[in-house]
């Protein structure tokens, strides 16, 4: 699994966005409204992007999808504020920190 990390307002949406766009794989989110979002944003950026799903929506046959923002998705999906996350680091170069 990668990991993009970054400030508010960085570009990590446009990185995952280009990487939907660039392998084909949708970005997983929590309403219908993100997902137009996520639309509009790939437009602006001029990409051809999958067509994000909303978690609700998930199937056995999504087999694997990006998420952007994972602290809202995790709320919308659990109704709670995460506090403090644990991830396994498999490789340094799974890490992308993008800076202002």
């Amino acid at each position: 699994m990668k990991y993009i990390l970054g400030a508010p307002g960085t570009g990590k949406t446009k990185e995952i966005l280009r990487l939907s766009e660039e392998n084909h794989i949708p970005v997983l989110c929590e309403s219908q409204q993100r997902k137009n979002r996520l639309l509009e944003r790939a437009t602006q950026y001029g990409y051809v992007i999958p067509v994000p799903i909303v978690f609700s929506e998930l199937t056995p046959n999504d087999k694997v999808v990006y998420i952007d923002d994972i602290e809202r998705l995790f709320k919308a999906m659990f109704n709670v504020k995460v506090d403090t996350v644990t991830l396994n680091l498999l490789k340094p170069d799974d890490v992308t920190t993008l800076k202002e």
